[in-house]
């Protein structure tokens, strides 16, 4: 009788053909930076690799050792292999890496020559199998750099530099983490395509991170979802690796879960947090701002000059219109997102309440009925007491004054407080 331990579950296999493309994000980053057509092109241009080939040759020569096929025949037969099924004609040379203490894979790519660099004592702790999904991963980097011209090759290559600028935002550097965490989530599923196990490939994620012989990956799993589920934001935490996130990854993709995608999101990007924008949120935060400060200035007896200047402030291009979202619209959005974007709201709120000194007490009665439409109330009234230093008696007087000259404006302009 057979051990039915020793065969694979039906969950244990991915039941469906692995979709080897690059994720929305890559495309999306992909089409933002073909946009911009002098940066698309300086770094499309081929003269542009040519030091760095140099470089890069000369530099794995002094600080490896090549494993030629003679001595290292397993390593080769299986990326033979490896390049069948990924259907890639990378032509691969691997190296171990001089003193190297720290495991680790690496795989440099020029032309069709697929360079992998081993660190530490990787074949030690690895079995066959679990060298095919390391080197599966590391050759669908091949592919994904190979996809579509090269063309995902080009935006990493873009948003890395952009990232290593010191004069780059913290949105930039936020889009190359993302930009970088789905890459190795397509290298995943590429080595969960050759290996036909996630729990292999897991295993082998793990073995390269602590250096056990002996891991399981079902118990790393069950580790990973509590560490997400007790913490959403655990991607973006530098004391929470990404292997979690990548291992709850190989297996939703191997189990055809049909939230995938929408769980993937989830686990990188997240709701709006002000604390860690790409160029994408980045943008809607801009828009979601906008919209806001559109609501503020409806009311006609609001549109003093200081105002005004002050809508100036925040988009010197700003004019009045209707096109915007509606107060309603907008308190679904922020009762999506982080706390940090709720008090971002609430200081642009107050910067709208204090700029005209000239203006009695409606202007901050006016803010506090807009915080009770969008949800934050309770935030911008902690918010006023503490920027204005008052008590919490004192602040129930200077609010009861605020709303009632608020009323009075609305009595004498005949305007509603916002229009839909």
């Amino acid at each position: 009788m057979q051990n039915e331990q020793s065969q694979p579950s039906l969950n244990e296999k991915f039941q469906a053909p692995i979709l080897l493309e690059p994720f929305a994000y890559h495309k999306k980053l992909r089409d933002h930076f073909k946009s911009r057509k002098k940066t698309w092109d300086w770094f499309a241009e081929e003269n542009n690799k040519t030091h760095q080939i140099k470089e890069f040759k000369s530099s794995l020569l002094k600080n490896t050792y090549r494993l030629d096929k003679e001595s290292h025949q397993n390593l080769y037969i299986l990326s033979d292999d490896i390049c069948k099924q990924l259907s890639i004609d990378a032509d691969v040379t691997f190296y171990q890496e001089n003193n190297s203490v720290q495991l680790n894979a690496g795989i440099s790519i020029i032309d069709n020559e697929a360079h992998i660099v081993l660190s530490g004592n990787l074949l030690n702790i690895l079995s066959d199998v679990e060298l095919k999904a390391l080197i599966g991963h590391e050759l669908s980097h091949y592919l994904f750099y190979k996809t579509e011209n090269e063309e995902f090759e080009i935006t990493q290559r873009i948003v890395v530099a952009l990232a290593n600028d010191p004069r780059s935002d913290d949105a930039i550097i936020e889009t190359a983490r993302v930009f970088q965490l789905y890459m190795e989530l397509f290298c995943d599923l590429g080595a969960l395509k050759v290996c036909d196990d996630y729990k292999t490939t897991i295993q082998t994620l793990v073995k390269v991170n602590t250096g056990l012989h002996d891991v399981n990956a079902e118990s790393y799993l069950k580790q990973a979802d509590e560490i997400l589920k007790a913490d959403p934001d655990a991607s973006q935490q530098d004391s929470h690796p990404e292997s979690y996130i990548r291992s709850i990854a190989l297996k939703l993709s191997a189990t055809n879960d049909p939230k995938y995608l929408d769980n993937l999101h989830k686990m990188i990007q997240g709701s709006l947090d002000i604390n860690c924008l790409d160029i994408f949120q980045q943008g809607v935060m801009q828009e979601l701002t906008r919209d806001l400060i559109q609501c503020i200035v409806t009311p006609k007896w609001i549109n003093t000059s200081s105002v005004l200047n002050l809508c100036k402030e925040y988009f010197e291009d700003f004019y009045k219109n209707d096109n915007h979202k509606p107060l309603t619209e907008l308190a679904i959005i922020i009762a999506d997102s982080k706390e940090s974007i709720r008090t971002y709201f609430c200081y642009l709120l107050m910067d709208f309440a204090k700029v005209d000194a000239d203006m009695e007490g409606a202007p901050l009665g006016f803010s506090l009925e807009v915080a009770e439409l969008l949800g934050v109330v309770e935030i911008y009234e902690n918010l006023l007491r503490k920027e204005l230093k008052i008590s919490v008696r004192d602040f129930k007087l200077l609010k009861k004054e605020s709303l009632s000259d608020l009323q009075q404006v609305h009595e004498s302009k005949d305007e509603s407080l916002y229009k839909e």
